[in-house]
């Protein structure tokens, strides 16, 4: 088989791997954002004051200040 062909089928090979680690990725990104759902009306229910505000506002700025 040729050089070509032989790097070509690697290049093949990878794409699927990185399609398919996207797609596990979202799922498990979805995943997280129902239980954040999830756990906010949790909170919510239990009367607390403001928890999911106050959990998520450093996560969120956090997150931002390394995106930069």
């Amino acid at each position: 088989m040729s050089q070509y062909k032989l790097v070509e089928q690697f290049c093949l090979i990878q794409m699927q791997v990185l399609y398919d680690r996207e797609i596990r990725l979202r799922k498990e990104l979805q995943d997280c954002k129902i239980q954040r759902e999830y756990l906010s009306h949790l909170f919510s229910e239990l009367n607390a004051d403001e928890p999911y505000t106050q959990l998520y506002t450093p996560i969120k700025e956090s997150k931002t200040s390394e995106d930069e």
